[in-house]
């Protein structure tokens, strides 16, 4: 982050982009090593049927991955809003987290600092509503 900030200037630029670089790192290594994970008899069940790639991809692989890939996902996302907020806050990157920075240190508008920290909480409720429903609907 603090590269980016050198070389982007501080604000929301340097902090999206942070973000962003962090982010796909870390679902493509969690991703291949999900990947991995995929049991290899199962692929050469369909290898040996004579099975091309695109089958093995639609039965072997896709309904195997399908819930940890969308695991992985929402944790990701859940992470990088936690760390859009504090981000904001912290390094005045705009956002709801310096909103919440301004109404708190030099407003001193506890009841607008209130009314952030419920719009906070219930995006993350409903954040989680929607990934917990998307995980039943993959799983089963």
């Amino acid at each position: 982050m603090l590269i980016y900030s050198v070389a982007l200037g501080l604000g929301p630029n340097a902090a999206v982009v942070g973000l962003t670089f962090h982010s796909v790192a870390y679902l493509a290594k969690v991703f291949a090593n999900t990947i991995e994970e995929i049991p290899a008899a199962t692929i050469e069940a369909l290898k040996s049927s004579g099975s091309g790639l695109l089958p093995i991809i639609t039965q072997a692989v896709l309904p195997s991955l399908t819930s940890r890939l969308l695991s992985w996902t929402f944790i990701r996302f859940e992470i990088n809003f936690a760390n859009a907020v504090v981000v904001g806050a912290a390094a005045g990157a705009g956002g709801i987290g310096y909103q919440l920075f301004v109404a708190s240190n030099f407003y001193f508008d506890f009841h607008e600092v209130g009314m952030i920290v419920y719009y906070i909480l219930a995006f993350v409720l409903i954040l989680e509503l929607v990934s917990s429903r998307l995980r039943h609907r993959f799983i089963a």
